[in-house]
């Protein structure tokens, strides 16, 4: 491998910070250099779209102003405020990152790139968008649309879920960081390239500022980068949730720590390795909740294929009225029917529950 990546990287890192400055999308959190703002963003961003990660920014932002505000807010208010975003581990990283930078820190968002690449839920790739969006330091920001312009220009084959391949890409944005051009537009400008020109399917490479530079534009090649190496194997879960009601009320748990939706509320759950039968359903139920009295369990009402970045969850739900609301066990509460909306909810059951009203 050559020296350097680039055979003229300042005319490059000229040509995208122009592409930037005159096509960035207007997006709030590009409009601020506060780092609380920025880190909100990226975090909210993480496998999310733009178009949703909007709104959800703006009522973080407005319940919490700042990064005390979000490290003095509860669990339970945090979720909620996150509810439908899912990847829930991600809200509770920033809400555990807030009460670091405010017990830790005196509630001022670390400068140094190293205390802010230990704050919890915070990865290369978050770290260098804070340092670099944040306070002009010129720390590379390769998130996956960066890894796909660089993978582009340099015609690249080496898979980009691998060390090699990331390390390539890490290079050559470092590459162009060391031209002295402000690292936030630098940054910037090749996601935002990555996002609107280098798409996955069709890249429009007429329209690229970067075509000059780029080794497959306008080529088949183009579309065939980049490479991934690894194929993930899903796994198949069988919920069957049973929406119990008595008088009103619906019977709630809270999802333990070690898996997904942490920390939300649920109906009472049976999990399995394969479907089960609304008689096992019923039969689990009474068992689970030590309860003597009468149980109707009605006729399946909704299901549900909710596929997730590791795992297809295969989603019953049932309902089940109770005579009575003397349950034996003391994991589950019961709650107003009318107080839902107060609760952080998986998104299948919120799905759920907007069609049964």
């Amino acid at each position: 491998m050559s020296e350097t990546l680039f055979t003229h990287p300042q005319q490059l890192a000229r040509a995208l910070v122009d592409w930037f400055e005159e096509n960035a999308r207007e997006l709030p959190w590009r409009t601020t250099r506060d780092p609380y703002h920025i880190w909100l963003s990226e975090v909210i961003l993480q496998q999310t779209r733009v178009n949703q990660g909007h709104d959800y920014f703006l009522r973080f932002v407005e319940a919490f102003p700042s990064v005390t505000d979000l490290a003095q807010a509860s669990e339970d208010q945090v979720l909620s405020l996150w509810q439908g975003l899912g990847y829930y581990s991600r809200a509770h990283n920033l809400h555990r990152a807030a009460q670091v930078i405010a017990t830790e820190h005196q509630g001022i968002f670390p400068k140094d790139f190293a205390l802010i690449r230990a704050l919890p839920g915070v990865g290369d790739y978050t770290a260098g968008a804070i340092a670099s969006f944040a306070f002009d330091m010129p720390y590379p920001a390769v998130d996956g649309n960066v890894l796909r312009v660089v993978s582009r220009l340099l015609a690249s084959e080496l898979p980009i879920d691998t060390l090699s391949g990331k390390q390539l890409c890490t290079q050559a944005v470092e590459e162009l960081l060391a031209t002295q051009l402000p690292p936030s537009k630098l940054g910037q400008a090749l996601i935002e390239l990555g996002a609107l020109v280098c798409t996955p399917q069709s890249p429009q490479c007429s329209a690229c500022p970067a075509s000059s530079w780029c080794r497959v534009a306008e080529l088949p090649l183009a579309r065939l980068l980049p490479i991934k190496g690894k194929k993930l194997t899903l796994r198949d879960r069988y919920f069957s949730y049973i929406y119990t009601t008595c008088h009103q009320q619906v019977l709630l748990e809270k999802r333990g720590r070690n898996d997904i939706w942490r920390g939300l509320y649920q109906f009472p759950l049976l999990e399995s390795d394969s479907p089960q039968t609304p008689d096992e359903v019923a039969h689990w139920l009474e068992h689970e909740l030590s309860y003597s009295g009468e149980l109707r369990l009605a006729p399946t009402t909704f299901t549900l294929e909710h596929r997730l970045s590791h795992q297809i969850l295969h989603i019953t739900i049932y309902t089940a009225e109770l005579e009575s609301d003397a349950v034996g066990s003391t994991k589950y509460q019961w709650v107003n029917q009318s107080e839902l909306g107060d609760y952080a909810l998986p998104t299948p059951l919120v799905r759920f529950l907007e069609q049964l009203h």
